[in-house]
């Protein structure tokens, strides 16, 4: 649907405006934090439009985390679930621990709870990377992700997010193939095209990432290192409105905190942080009004899905499946609307 027939089909502006008051009444008891300004935040009258698993090395780099809460708090998307993975292996700049699936898992069930969301449910994925091309890390993040894809009660679509290692997604398509058919992926990782290239998230698990590329059908929409590198805040947006968002606003910049002080000696940060998973939500939950797969203000080519090589590059194809490859997303409407809502949702 575009806006002139969408227009040609209402009471115009008044019927908007009656809208605009509707959708402005109380949120959902359930999901309202208790004694927050939520009770006004805006809901869209229609509901969700779209399901999403997201799948995240929480464990690690913090941005995963930013962008995990932002998703969360969209009502455009209901989240069915997180599904804790890993980093990279066996160890992590980041994330230096043997069990990096529990310690993701660990920090969304910490979210959650902060967020006083008991409705979004949380598993653990695998601690390791697949181990060949045809057999899957069988775990309960699997299980999971394979479950939802399979639904056949709702006609939602349904996005899997991921903003670090394919692993449980790869492992999911590997149990049950028939969910490339049901899901889109879309997900923060590889070099800029055309030549590609070594990439952190490619290399937690290239095979992961060869299985989706080069044997599943799966629609991908993948935002390459490029266009994830420019997802800059500044630690003074994060500490005038998100520190100030209730429980789960401190706990989000006391862990950036914490992160900073860790790295002092080998890196200083400067002001501002690279925030690279945040597209995950911007493309599934902040998309057009006219259109729910539409991303106008997020510019991306279609193409063949190339052939993913184990270093990372890629090899050209003139057939098959097309995927997304984002050039650039929309940074403001981005940070702006996570900033709205963590006032909106969790604000003093």
């Amino acid at each position: 649907m575009n806006r002139r027939t969408f227009m040609r089909g209402t009471a115009g502006a008044a019927g908007l405006s009656a809208l605009a008051v509707e959708a402005a009444g109380p949120a959902d008891a359930e999901s309202a934090p208790a004694g927050s300004a939520a009770r006004r935040a805006f809901r869209p009258p229609a509901g969700p439009r779209a399901r999403v698993i997201i799948s995240n090395d929480l464990g690690a780099d913090p941005d995963g985390l930013f962008a995990f809460v932002h998703q969360v708090m969209s009502p455009s998307t209901e989240v069915r679930m997180v599904v804790g993975a890993h980093a990279q292996l066996p160890t992590d700049p980041f994330d230096t621990g043997k069990y990096q699936a529990e310690d993701s898992h660990q920090a969304a069930v910490t979210m959650l709870r902060l967020m006083r969301r008991s409705d979004v449910k949380a598993y653990a994925g695998s601690n390791d990377a697949l181990k060949d091309a045809t057999t899957p890390r069988v775990t309960a993040g699997a299980k999971a992700i394979v479950a939802e894809a399979t639904r056949t009660d709702t006609d939602l679509p349904l996005y899997i997010t991921a903003g670090g290692t394919l692993t449980d997604v790869a492992s999911a398509y590997l149990m049950e193939p028939g969910i490339a058919g049901k899901a889109t992926l879309v997900w923060i990782g590889g070099k800029p095209y055309p030549a590609g290239g070594s990439e952190y998230n490619f290399n937690a698990d290239p095979l992961a990432a060869q299985v989706l590329f080069n044997q599943s059908s799966m629609p991908i929409w993948q935002i390459p290192s490029d266009v994830y590198s420019m997802c800059m805040v500044s630690d003074f947006e994060l500490q005038q409105y998100v520190a100030t968002a209730d429980d789960i606003g401190h706990w989000l910049w006391r862990n950036q905190l914490d992160y900073y002080q860790r790295f002092a000696k080998r890196i200083n940060f400067g002001e501002v942080y690279q925030l690279g998973d945040s597209p995950l939500v911007l493309l599934t939950a902040l998309t057009s009004p006219w259109d729910k797969s539409a991303t106008y203000s997020s510019p991306y080519d279609t193409m063949y899905a190339p052939h993913l090589n184990a270093d990372g590059t890629y090899t050209s194809r003139d057939s098959g499946r097309k995927i997304r490859v984002y050039k650039g997303v929309d940074t403001r409407l981005m940070y702006a609307d996570f900033f709205a809502k963590l006032q909106a949702l969790y604000g003093k």
